[in-house]
């Protein structure tokens, strides 16, 4: 079984949403990171850097095909292709610690049983 790492970084007054998503489609749990954005978007006085908006990142260790379809649903019901709206990624995870074998079975079988 694959694992990889899902991170969502979206507008933080969209976290809820976002959270209420991945657990819909099956997430048992996600570490949430409060941030601001810096971008060079815009000339400012100082540094030619532009404070953005509050931000709000979801990290998901979560199995591959589960990260693929919660990554286009993220997409999907938060519209990140359009600008603003944040974005997600997934990142492969070649050893993990902290995880119990029964759990990865657990996993397993429902993901088999197609259920969340």
């Amino acid at each position: 079984m694959q694992f990889v790492l899902l991170a969502a970084v979206v507008p933080r007054n969209r976290a809820d949403r976002a959270i209420e998503t991945v657990r819909r489609e099956g997430a048992a749990g996600l570490t949430l990171l409060e941030g601001q954005g810096i971008a060079q978007l815009r000339r400012t006085p100082i540094m030619d850097l532009k404070d953005s908006a509050a931000r709000t990142v979801l990290l998901m260790v979560l199995e591959a095909s589960l990260a693929e379809r919660l990554l286009k649903r993220l997409d999907e019901e938060l519209a990140l292709s359009e600008v603003g709206n944040g974005f997600a990624f997934t990142l492969p995870i070649k050893d993990i610690a902290g995880i119990k074998p029964e759990q990865i079975e657990h996993l397993r079988k429902t993901l088999e049983q197609g259920s969340p």
